[in-house]
């Protein structure tokens, strides 16, 4: 309509343009090359900043990358940058985006200080220490700690229910060890607070916060004030 081009000339018009390398087809836009060209840059200085500034990073969330840099552009156009780059080998990654060649590696002292949370939190099993009591007890300084703290859950060897912080694998015998009660009862067995609580040898603050995470996990559904085992 704005161009006055004619319905059935269009794809042919279309496609002259793409074969002269003046546009570029993404999905069902039409966008200029250098629009595009720009778009790549834009995308490979912010992920070369990113990495600058926190090395352990694996890579900026793919969406949080569309919206701050692509934002009034189409998610064909998004798509199609992003297809390009990563058939050029310059980034990979799907939920994250990082540069071609970026590892996110750690010091000797810094996996020192992962090594002793990660025990920390399998000492503590279903009762871990707070954030607070988790960096006296490893020994590790605060703003390593928070490092380090956020390079485990990235990876899911460590999980947050609400403020609490557990080993991954604490969590996994605790969803076995739960859904087994099915397999040795002939009805849906049932859970309140108090039963998980001396099942588990453990105090309110923490088994409230467990229940909720089975009922998200769908190991269990809660039903008034019990919960019944899937």
């Amino acid at each position: 309509t704005r161009t006055g081009v004619a319905p059935g000339a269009l794809d042919a018009t279309v496609a002259e343009l793409v074969r002269l390398g003046l546009a570029v087809q993404a999905g069902d836009t039409l966008a200029s090359p250098r629009v595009l060209a720009n778009l790549r840059d834009r995308v490979l200085a912010d992920l070369a900043a990113h990495h600058r500034a926190d090395p352990l990073s694996e890579g900026v969330p793919r969406e949080e990358l569309r919206e701050r840099l692509f934002g009034r552009a189409s998610l064909t156009v998004f798509s199609r940058v992003m297809a390009d780059l990563a058939a050029e080998g310059r980034v990979v990654g799907r939920d994250r985006v990082a540069l071609a060649g970026h590892q996110a590696s750690l010091s000797p002292a810094e996996e020192a200080a992962r090594d002793a949370i990660e025990a920390a939190l399998r000492e503590g099993g279903l009762t871990p220490p707070d954030l607070a009591t988790l960096k006296t007890r490893a020994g590790v300084p605060g703003d390593v700690a928070d490092r380090m703290i956020a390079w485990l859950v990235r990876r899911k060897t460590a999980v947050r229910v609400d403020t609490l912080l557990f080993h991954a694998d604490t969590l996994a015998a605790l969803k076995a060890d739960v859904a087994a009660l099915k397999q040795a009862a002939a009805e849906p067995p049932r859970l309140d607070v108090a039963a998980f609580k001396s099942r588990y040898g453990m105090t309110r603050k923490f088994a409230i916060p467990l229940l909720e995470y089975l009922d998200r996990e769908r190991v269990t559904r809660r039903v008034g004030e019990v919960r019944i085992v899937l």
